[in-house]
């Protein structure tokens, strides 16, 4: 955290307003997090992101001179860098029904292929045409209870529930899905290409597209079908590292 402090005239003395800031993704709260993904989806002012990140009165950030703001969006430098990625997702569980769901553990632990092709799928869509009701399944295909199962039934039971959380929440899960992404670019550079533009955002990576995804699957699976369910149950790193190392014996031969 950066200890951000402001001297302001107050009468005939001065007066101090003491904030703090974080320094890293890590470091954010929910609520933090999701004033980031407000504004660079344009929807707030810089003074109430600002006022929100480090607790001081937005209406005293107005009186502060553009070379002072400066100064002060220098020290969350950390939102706006290229290839900048976290591995954890930062809205720990949905706020809504009395049974928690609640997101996938820190590196994506936890998740099985199968959940994690329908998931992407619908990411991506998002990404491609911002429709709400994508957003929603990718929401829904991701949070899921306690030790629950995985199916793609669960998807169309719980929409209805997902449409009643706050749209600027559940575009903060996919804004922080875009820096485990990346994330996973960086683990898995064989399996996930890299953007070939180091100044694109986040949200404008480049991943497999579900064809891709359904294909190594199958490839996978192969003839064995009558354990094609079982495969859909690996964890996702155990596909992963299986296709790193089949890439790097190809690249032998």
């Amino acid at each position: 955290m950066i200890d951000i402090i402001v001297e302001y005239p107050f009468m005939l003395f001065k007066r101090k307003a003491i904030g703090r800031a974080p320094s890293s993704w890590a470091e954010l709260t929910e609520k933090q997090f999701i004033a980031i993904s407000r504004i660079i989806h344009g929807s707030d002012p810089d003074y109430k992101f600002l006022s929100i990140l480090t607790g001081i009165n937005k209406d005293l950030l107005r009186k502060l001179s553009s070379y002072e703001l400066l100064k002060l969006s220098e020290s969350i430098d950390f939102i706006g860098k290229a290839g900048s990625f976290y591995s954890n997702f930062i809205i720990g569980e949905l706020p809504w029904s009395a049974k928690r769901c609640i997101a996938p553990k820190p590196k994506m632990e936890g998740i099985t292929f199968a959940q994690f092709i329908f998931l992407d799928a619908y990411y991506n869509d998002w990404i491609a045409f911002q429709q709400e009701t994508a957003l929603n399944k990718f929401v829904t295909s991701l949070y899921l209870h306690n030790n629950e199962k995985f199916s793609s039934e669960i998807i169309e039971s719980r929409l209805e529930l997902i449409e009643r959380i706050d749209i600027d929440i559940r575009k903060a899960i996919a804004f922080n899905y875009s820096l485990i992404i990346i994330w996973l670019q960086k683990a898995y550079p064989l399996i996930f290409r890299e953007s070939e533009e180091s100044e694109n955002t986040p949200t404008q990576e480049k991943t497999p597209t579900k064809s891709v995804w359904l294909s190594i699957y199958e490839s996978i699976v192969g003839d064995d079908l009558i354990n094609r369910d079982k495969y859909a149950e690996l964890p996702l790193h155990t596909v992963l590292r299986h296709m790193t190392k089949k890439y790097k014996e190809n690249a032998r031969k």
